[in-house]
């Protein structure tokens, strides 16, 4: 709430938001990256207010500030703070009391929990009606910069009246009158944010803030906008330094636009109902490792039930449990070594199965094992889904269906004995960049399929990085059954480990298509296959398609941490619009398959995949599926 001897005392704090940060590694001391980890929260489960972390305000601000400095009309009292039913409540009175048509409450962390950097979150329902001026916000504990607004303040959310938007604010600057501020506004479209909880969070780093409501980003301020003038010199005062937590609902203000009660018109009593409050910050952090060891990767096994088993360590901390999931779909979890879950009456089929360790700090790691239960399913892409283009897709990444389906192998065994050692297909160690696995031991005869599905029709760039000790070798790469390279000659490279790239075009046909990679003369390796289309925008469009559908430029592109995505739709479509990495595999679903309207639509990628967790920086492709057509953006993620 804007703090205001004369101006507005901003109230509005935010919940710290959870950025999932990368950092890089630079040594076995080194943690592997940076974690937003819970350091306190009140989930107000209780009967009563934690008065070790929380004050209560008492009074109108008189005689020093009356009507807190913004004209509002409440009497703050600690009995209209109360904790019930998982909630803090915070109620709004229409009743004389001291002088006052109305009573209200505030609570504060004062002297008792304040914050420096961090994602502060709260999940809230609002008070409605006009008056009504609920905030989150955080001032500084120790005013360093001096008196308001120079030592700063942080308005986290604050709405007003029919709470159809919702505002986060800096009031920065000089001592009052000499105070300034910047702003961002956020809205549901005409929908009140007193009909349901959200959340609100702002992520507070040295240099910047951002501003989220339901994880939706929609205000980014950085320390080249904010300013104290008691210390020109230092470019990130006044904030870099603790601030503590304000929950208040006022009845009036100049917020409001109603300084007396005879504008007020909310239908009294008011409730502001809080859920939580959570304070994140970035700790350092080793991910765990984890590993599905029963049953073995790439094995068949029959239906009915399966038991899982799992290993799972975190250098640094404690695992507090393992998840099993088949696909996206939840199975149990184990919180105690050795970690298993019997999943019972297991149908035939190939399900990719994951195990998910979580440590003490929130860090995460996945294992992904894909097996073939009883009859199986017959041929299905890697990851369950087609690959779609373009992609670097690793030769190890075959098709699940099993041998003479999804590949063809000379012998049962896989001589290399790594990822997936129940099949054939020869898979070992790979020292190129990037190292992971490669095939080798290739031998005429011998095949693997991929699954993939091109943006569209049109050329694109084939490239296959090999190896071959001496004397060199060839293969073939056919889509849907036709030869679409003719034979490709490797040359000797001198080592099986020194890798080169061959690269050629072919001409696809938008849709799902089995890509088949054969060897013709042995003695090589491969590593991966990208497939690239030749163009630079958006994809072509179907064949027949029309104009129905167009995918604008994302902007800003590069960007962090988020982008806006714009399309145009002709006449009214199902729209599948969503963000895949370069490998080819969804990160992000942002419209899946829902109908929208003729026009132009935008919306906001934040950078994070479907899980919540910040995608790494790096090359994604936005696909827009509409009206018959099918078009892709690049766009680069910095960090």
């Amino acid at each position: 709430m804007t703090h205001r001897n004369a101006c507005s005392l901003s109230r509005r704090l935010s919940a710290l938001v959870l950025l999932a940060a990368l950092a890089a590694c630079l040594g076995a001391a080194t943690p592997a990256h940076a974690t937003w980890a819970l350091v306190w929260s009140d989930e107000f489960n209780g009967t009563t207010l934690d008065a070790a972390a929380w004050n209560t305000v008492t009074g109108t601000g008189c005689p020093s500030l009356c009507g807190w400095g913004n004209a509002e009309l409440e009497y703050y009292r600690p009995q209209n703070v109360t904790v019930s039913g998982g909630n803090l409540v915070i109620t709004s009175r229409a009743e004389s009391y001291s002088g006052s048509n109305y009573t209200s409450g505030k609570i504060t962390t004062s002297g008792k929990k304040s914050f420096l950097y961090g994602r502060i979150e709260m999940r809230a329902k609002l008070p409605v009606g006009g008056g009504m001026w609920p905030a989150f916000w955080m001032m500084p504990q120790d005013n360093v910069y001096g008196g308001w607004a120079s030592s700063g303040e942080i308005d986290i959310m604050e709405a007003s009246n029919a709470m159809t938007s919702i505002a986060g604010t800096l009031h920065y600057g000089g001592t009052s009158p000499n105070n300034t501020s910047t702003s961002g506004t956020y809205s549901l479209g005409g929908s009140s944010f007193a009909s349901a909880f959200h959340t609100y969070a702002v992520e507070w780093e040295a240099d910047t803030m951002r501003w989220y409501v339901d994880d939706v980003l929609f205000s980014t301020k950085t320390s080249a906008q904010w300013y104290s003038s008691a210390v020109p010199g230092n470019a990130r005062a006044p904030f870099d330094q603790p601030f503590y937590i304000i929950l208040n609902a006022a009845v009036g203000g100049y917020y409001t636009g109603c300084t007396s009660s005879s504008c007020v018109s909310a239908t009294f009593p008011q409730q502001y109902l809080v859920d939580y409050v959570r304070v994140y910050e970035n700790i350092a952090n080793f991910e765990p490792v984890v590993a599905i060891t029963t049953p073995v990767a790439g094995t068949s096994v029959p239906a009915g039930d399966i038991v899982f088993e799992a290993t799972a360590t975190d250098s640094d901390g404690t695992i507090t449990t393992v998840e099993f999931w088949n696909g996206a779909t939840y199975l149990g979890a184990d919180t105690t070594a050795p970690y298993t879950f019997t999943w019972t009456g297991v149908a035939a089929g190939c399900p990719a199965v994951t195990a998910k360790a979580i440590d003490n700090l929130g860090g995460t790691a996945t294992h992904t094992i894909d097996l073939t239960v009883g009859a199986g399913c017959g041929q299905v892409g890697f990851t369950g889904d087609p690959w779609v283009l373009p992609a670097r897709i690793q030769a190890e990444n075959y098709d699940a269906g099993g041998e003479g389906v999804a590949f063809h192998d000379l012998d049962a065994t896989n001589n290399g004995g790594l990822y997936r050692p129940g099949e054939g297909v020869d898979i070992e160690a790979c020292t190129d960049t990037g190292g992971g696995f490669n095939v080798g031991w290739t031998n005429p005869g011998e095949w693997m399929e991929y699954t993939v599905q091109p943006l569209g029709t049109g050329s694109y760039t084939l490239t296959a990085r090999v190896s071959s000790l001496s004397g060199g070798g060839q293969f073939r790469v056919y889509f849907n059954g036709i030869d679409k390279t003719g034979a490709v000659n490797v040359a000797s490279t001198g080592g099986w480990q020194t890798w080169t790239t061959l690269s050629m075009n072919v001409s696809l046909a938008a849709g799902t298509q089995v890509m088949r990679f054969a060897p013709t003369i042995s003695g090589f390796n491969v590593n991966w296959l990208e497939l690239t289309p030749n163009w630079t925008s958006a994809a072509p469009e179907v064949p027949g398609a029309g104009a129905a559908a167009v995918l604008r430029p994302c902007h800003p592109n590069p960007f962090n941490p988020s982008t806006t995505i714009s399309y145009e739709l002709a006449a009214p479509a199902d729209v599948t619009l969503a963000v895949y990495d370069m490998a080819g595999k969804l990160v992000r679903m942002l419209v899946a398959g829902e109908p929208v309207a003729v026009g132009a639509h935008e919306l906001t990628w934040n950078g994070r995949d479907d899980a919540g967790l910040a995608a790494p920086a790096g090359v994604y492709f936005c696909r827009l599926e509409a009206g018959g057509v099918v078009q892709a953006q690049r766009m680069t993620l910095l960090k």
